[in-house]
């Protein structure tokens, strides 16, 4: 979105060097996304299935991400000094840290730079409880890389099995969305990690 609207902006990750790694920097290019601080190398690329769900059935998402390339980077295999020396800002989701313990060590790096040179660090949360199988939980890895976000986003049930913090005086089950409780949960996100200015929380009710 941010490449449609004109502004300069950078995808980083690891591809496989193969030509579905090569497929997906060219999608990225296509949108006029930049792709010169991509690291190649690892042997496939992590993929998903979605099965649509239908009436009252959800959909379905299974993951094929283990050994991915990304699953398998390591600290300093990205330059990161170099590749955010003209960014204003940097952006992270809990998807990465979800992949692999190798995965959080690298976000955590990008994270610990982005503060150092005072450049706006943002998170989404986005949890995603079938990627979390390298044997850690999201609330024992993601609070130590929260901590280093100065805008958090998420839904309620993100702040749940993330943060550990439900909203106060809501049933999120019954479908009908309140927004003013769940100020509870941007009050309490911003009480918890101080350097955090902005919560954005998204809300979605069921009929």
């Amino acid at each position: 979105s941010l490449a449609n609207f004109g502004i300069p902006v950078d995808y980083i990750t690891r591809l496989p060097q193969n030509d579905l790694g090569r497929a997906c920097m060219m999608e990225l290019r296509k949108f006029g996304v930049g792709t010169t601080h991509i690291v190649w190398g690892g042997e496939r690329l992590g993929i998903y299935f979605l099965e649509t769900g239908a009436v009252s059935r959800g959909s379905k998402v299974i993951y094929d991400r283990a050994h991915s390339a990304v699953s398998d980077i390591q600290p300093g295999m990205v330059d990161w000094a170099n590749v955010l020396k003209d960014a204003g800002w940097f952006h992270w989701t809990g998807i990465t840290p979800a992949i692999s313990q190798s995965a959080v060590d690298v976000c955590a790096e990008a994270i610990r730079q982005a503060n150092a040179m005072g450049i706006t660090v943002s998170c989404d949360l986005n949890y995603r409880k079938n990627l979390w199988k390298y044997g850690k939980k999201a609330s024992e890895v993601m609070p130590e890389l929260v901590a280093g976000a100065d805008i958090i986003l998420g839904n309620e049930e993100d702040a749940a099995m993330v943060l550990g913090i439900h909203p106060e005086g809501v049933d999120v089950t019954l479908g009908h969305v309140e927004a003013a409780a769940y100020e509870s949960v941007s009050r309490q996100v911003m009480a918890r990690f101080p350097r955090c200015k902005k919560v954005i929380t998204t809300l979605r009710g069921s009929i």
